[in-house]
């Protein structure tokens, strides 16, 4: 994680030196902060920096640049340096307040998605002191919906669904979990897959229920559907030279709509090897957040399957398909996986979709 601590008394700051380098020991991207007036040759060494700015400003610098921020000093401090920048439990970062004894490491903020309850469990581990948790599935020893999703990389659908399925498995009303992909593990207490419930949770990369689906044919009526959407969807994009990111986005879009496929499934992009200084579609990868793979058609040519071929795109690329070729090469590479979505081609566009291989782990 990308930390930032503040120390605000000299028994802070000695803590907040010690914690700094244990947490870099960890793997974690740190820096810390005290208040100038406490700041000393020895604080320096290990690593603390003065705080030059107000703490308010500081707070909010810290709260849209870092993954997690940890306040060595009163709770209440915390709370009223942070109260003017808490958003939304999805983008929020982790807070921690850990007294300047080390004796309490509270988790205040994001406990879940944010990953606030394992930074006070890891931070108490440095300190010996007392981990603070306080979210009830945590502390009733029951699965959290929403720190499943966390641990596995999988997309949420809807925050105020997953609230109701936390709410019904404390309540003890049953839960339907449902998978489009093989499942390992038991089913957690407070869960069923033998009938749908008044909330279900439906891991998948589908946009919605498809008709004949068990979703579409037994959800009761009001019935809600929380999606967890793991992201293994490999986008296999063909297109004429100088096309915009505007026209693959449009593409891309329709044809995802089209197949029912969610856009958030989506990791990657891979094309031919032609393709690789592209801008449109570097664009495109870039202000998605995708992972870009490049083929030579020699490697294309080797992609198992049926493909939907064209003479026109073997004349100019050596291959006769590129985009269906491109999805399943990656898909092999990444262990194994299948093709979803045909070519599909409008505005220059050639769009074909792979989901890899994938096991959830319960």
């Amino acid at each position: 994680m990308r930390l930032s601590l503040i120390c605000f008394t000299g028994a802070g700051a000695q803590l907040g030196a010690r914690l700094l380098k244990e947490l870099k020991f960890s793997g974690h991207e740190c820096r810390g902060f005290v208040l100038e007036k406490f700041l000393n040759p020895f604080h320096e060494a290990n690593g603390l920096e003065p705080l030059k700015t107000p703490l308010r400003e500081w707070t909010g610098e810290q709260f849209t640049a870092r993954d997690g921020l940890i306040f060595i000093g009163a709770a209440g401090i915390a709370v009223r340096a942070i109260a003017p920048w808490v958003k939304d439990k999805r983008t929020d970062p982790a807070v921690v307040v850990i007294d300047d004894c080390g004796r309490y490491s509270i988790s205040l903020l994001s406990g879940h998605l944010g990953g606030a309850n394992g930074l006070a469990e890891e931070t108490a581990k440095i300190t010996g002191g007392i981990p603070v948790i306080t979210t009830a599935t945590d502390l009733h020893g029951r699965f959290a919906v929403d720190n499943f999703a966390k641990e596995h990389g999988l997309w949420m659908s809807d925050m105020k669904t997953a609230k109701a399925v936390s709410a019904d498995v404390l309540a003890g009303e049953p839960v339907g979990l449902f998978s489009d992909f093989p499942v390992m593990g038991s089913l957690p207490e407070g869960f069923t897959q033998k009938e749908s419930c008044r909330r279900n949770v439906w891991i998948t990369v589908k946009r919605e229920p498809e008709e004949g689906g068990f979703l579409k044919l037994f959800l009761p009526e009001g019935g809600e559907v929380l999606r967890l959407v793991p992201r293994i969807v490999i986008l296999g994009i063909g297109c004429k030279k100088g096309t915009g990111k505007e026209q693959i986005e449009a593409a891309v879009g329709e044809a995802l709509s089209r197949w029912n496929i969610e856009p958030e499934s989506a990791a990657a992009v891979a094309t031919i090897d032609i393709k690789k200084e592209e801008a449109g579609l570097l664009s495109y990868v870039r202000d998605h957040g995708l992972s870009f793979h490049t083929y030579p058609a020699g490697r294309l040519l080797q992609a198992e399957g049926e493909f939907s071929p064209s003479s026109f795109v073997r004349e100019i690329t050596g291959v006769d398909n590129v985009c269906e070729r491109a999805a399943v090469s990656l898909a092999e590479d990444l262990g194994g996986g299948r093709l979803m979505m045909k070519k599909q081609a409008g505005g220059g566009v050639t769009v074909a979709a792979a989901v890899r291989d994938w096991k959830v782990k319960l």
